[in-house]
């Protein structure tokens, strides 16, 4: 049999999947990576599989379009299955109540009083016999994240009672029959356990009792803990039927509407105790999704009609939800117009189809009024692919230019657009002799042009793609151009740094004879990709200081880079990557990572939104592998530090006083990993003499194995030692292992 334990510090194909597989589960518990991997083996351990295949099910959950062969596994180990699900259970609960967590609470007093039972659970039999969590009382939370919603396959003992309608009193689980799992898995601290089905004519739930101390139910017990569950089992039935949003088909929903276009969801009614419908909720949307507040997607998961839009109630659209419910038939609402009542929210025309869908009813809606929203998506796209668009009539001699060619051009908008003369003296003066002639050819004879070219901007380089379309009269006239131009600068620079790796490889093929000429060519590739400086750099505010220590095996080439950038508007952005592997793939994606970061400051200093366009840019290529990145933006004026993460180890904040804590990570998935990341950022304002230390795992990953108190090192290491000039306090630094990489960035207030 296969040895099933994961090797950490292994490298090759197999240790980099579980490394990404560690880094996503990591990212949805909000864990440290040590705990993510011994998640992950008891996983594969609970499940019977190789833990390779447990990783591989755990990323093919993170991409939506992808086949997912070991289902079981996946939905077992994805806590993102039952999203849904919990926030519309959150959204309409009484603060620090979910609907049936109360009637949790009162089996386990009542249990614990009578029988001595620790803990309970309650699950709702779903119609494909699997069990949803809807209430939980004395279970640990890492227990209900990764028990919330429990296949029927592999069977399980609650399963099982809810298939057969037979209570179930386990009073050893060592012994415990081999033909289904138990709830918690091997690990949880419950040597017995009484499992109870819910409903009189077939099972709507079940209720698990759980024992820390070994229980032998004598008959007596058995009695009792029936009669207990039994007094609440209409009160659980009718909040089941009362609170329908925690089905577990919902879940399957998510699923269903995260693959269609456009704005659809799914709506669940709310109902009193006399059965009438007093509300609706959003359970599932579609990622295109939006209202007219602005929320998107899944923001939108747990909205209440009755509370967010009022202005709906009472109307025939609040009336036609309840009679396509009743009677199955779709309706189409619309046009109709939507007067808002909070301020700063535009009135909306919208058309709304409506369908009855598993227990409530799909949405599908389109928003009239779009010219305004286009508009802003064509402004989205200029941004993304770096485009911009003009339009010259040269009838009325008047000319347009988008927003994003004012910023390819980095000309003011509110000068306007230059005339073609200061536009053609804009050219890099080796492509003028060749562009003037094309672009003379386009506007006086109307001929089309596909373009690359130079040109130069404040003494920068740029280089751009542009193609230009031309509207003539029946004479032959010149009356309209269209052109769009791109910006692919960043392109050109990762291309030249491809040739110039490709180069390297070669000459490092033929000179490895000498450990002595490979130690100098991998030292020369370094510095080509990442060069480093060697005193402390002076931005506005700022002191900082940057030191890489290579690994200790010379020609193992890593992907940790950093990136500092003093933007025109005085403030600075500060990025560190790593990227997963070695090598020059892992080279050439932290060459071409670190070009972006600084192309994409020129169009956006926001570091979320930065993170989300370097996610595009590695996902869409499906030869670059993962990685790893944080970006910060400080604004002297303020002393405002703002910063996203994509999976990455949390910066380090050395206080002037000696202290030294990690900054709360903001929510993050490792970049490449699914195309539809977002990244949130936070604010740290920081005091005189702060020092805030950015960096890759090289300084606190160990090469022996992983340690839940993976940051308590480098936390003792730089306690007491913010008095210290920043190039020194990184200079006493040392990386927790030393067979990978390490990048460290210091930043430190300048005092005023």
């Amino acid at each position: 049999m296969p040895d099933n334990r994961m090797a950490p510090g292994a490298d090759g194909p197999l240790a980099a999947l579980i490394d990404a597989a560690v880094a996503v589960l990591a990212e949805r518990l909000e864990c440290s990576p040590g705990e993510a991997r011994e998640r992950l083996q008891g996983l594969a351990d609970r499940s019977g599989v190789p833990v390779a295949e447990a990783a591989s099910a755990i990323l093919d959950s993170a991409r939506p379009s992808s086949p997912a062969p070991f289902e079981e596994v996946r939905r077992m180990a994805s806590a993102a299955a039952a999203d849904a699900a919990a926030m519309a259970a959150r959204a309409l609960a009484a603060p620090g109540q979910e609907p049936l967590a109360d009637l949790a609470g009162t089996l386990q007093r009542r249990l614990a009083h009578d029988v001595g039972a620790d803990a309970v659970a309650v699950y709702a039999v779903e119609p494909d016999s699997s069990l949803q969590l809807v209430g939980a009382a004395g279970v640990p939370p890492a227990v209900v994240d990764a028990w919330s919603r429990v296949p029927a396959h592999p069977p399980t003992e609650a399963g099982y009672v809810a298939r057969t309608g037979e209570p179930l009193f386990l009073p050893d689980r060592t012994a415990t029959p081999p033909h289904y799992l138990l709830v918690g898995g091997p690990g949880a601290e419950w040597p017995s356990r009484a499992v109870v089905p819910v409903g009189e004519t077939g099972a709507v739930a079940v209720v698990v009792a759980f024992f820390v101390k070994q229980q032998t139910f004598p008959a007596a017990v058995r009695d009792t803990v029936s009669t207990v569950v039994g007094e609440v089992t209409g009160e659980i039935a009718r909040r089941l039927r009362a609170h329908p949003h925690q089905a577990g088909w919902i879940t399957d929903a998510q699923s269903m509407l995260d693959a269609l276009p456009g704005a659809v969801g799914v709506s669940v009614p709310i109902r009193d105790a006399a059965g009438e419908i007093v509300d609706w909720v959003l359970v599932a949307a579609s990622p295109e999704a939006t209202d007219v507040t602005g929320l998107r997607g899944r923001e939108l998961v747990g909205s209440s009609t009755a509370t967010r839009y009022p202005s709906i109630v009472g109307t025939e659209l609040w009336h036609s939800l309840a009679q396509v419910l009743d009677s199955g038939r779709p309706r189409e609402i619309g046009p109709f117009t939507y007067t808002p009542q909070t301020a700063g929210v535009e009135t909306a025309v919208f058309t709304v189809r409506i369908s009855r869908f598993g227990g409530g009813v799909l949405l599908t809606w389109t928003r009239l009024d779009e010219e305004r929203r286009l508009a802003a998506r064509i402004a989205q796209t200029e941004r993304l692919g770096r485009l911009g668009y003009g339009e010259w009539d040269l009838g009325t001699g008047s000319v347009y230019w988008s927003e994003g060619l004012y910023s390819i051009f980095r000309h003011d908008p509110e000068s306007g657009p230059p005339s073609l003369e200061e536009a053609a003296g804009e050219l890099h003066p080796q492509d003028a002799p060749r562009i003037a002639p094309q672009l003379a050819r386009v506007f006086e004879h109307g001929q089309s042009a596909d373009l690359n070219y130079r040109i130069l901007v404040r003494g920068e380089v740029r280089y751009l793609r542009a193609r230009f379309e031309t509207i003539r009269d029946r004479t032959g006239r010149v009356l309209k151009v269209y052109g769009i131009v791109q910006d692919v600068t960043a392109n050109e620079a990762a291309a030249r740094d491809r040739a110039r790796l490709v180069d390297v490889e070669a000459e490092l093929a033929e000179r490895l004879r000498s450990q002595q000429t490979e130690h100098r060519l991998v030292v020369a590739l370094q510095q080509i990709i990442l060069p480093i400086p060697t005193g402390v750099l002076h931005l506005p505010g700022l002191d900082v200081a940057v030191r890489y220590l290579p690994a200790e095996v010379v020609s193992r080439v890593g992907g940790d880079w950093y990136d500092v950038v003093e933007l025109p508007d005085g403030r600075s952005l500060l990025a560190v990557g790593d990227v997963a592997g070695h090598g020059i793939a892992a080279a050439a994606t932290m060459a071409r990572l670190r070009h972006s970061v600084a192309a994409l400051a020129v169009t956006s200093t926001e570091p979320g939104e930065l993170l989300a366009y370097l996610n595009r840019i590695v996902h869409d290529d499906a030869s670059e592998p993962t990685a790893t990145v944080v970006v910060a933006h400080f604004d002297p004026q303020t002393r405002e530090l703002t910063w996203a993460q994509a999976g990455h180890p949390p910066p380090i904040l050395v206080s002037g006083d000696g202290s030294a804590a990690a900054l709360t990570r903001p929510p993050g998935m490792i970049v490449g990993a699914r195309p539809d990341s977002r990244y949130e950022t936070v604010t740290t304002t920081l005091a005189e003499g702060d020092t805030v230390l950015l960096y890759t795992d090289g300084l606190i990953e160990r090469r022996d194995g992983y340690d839940s108190d993976w940051l308590g090192p480098l936390l003792r290491g730089v306690t007491g030692t913010g008095h210290l000039p920043v190039d020194e306090l990184i200079g006493r630094l040392q990386p927790a292992n030393p067979g990978d990489d390490t990048c460290v960035v210091a930043l430190r207030l300048r005092p005023a």
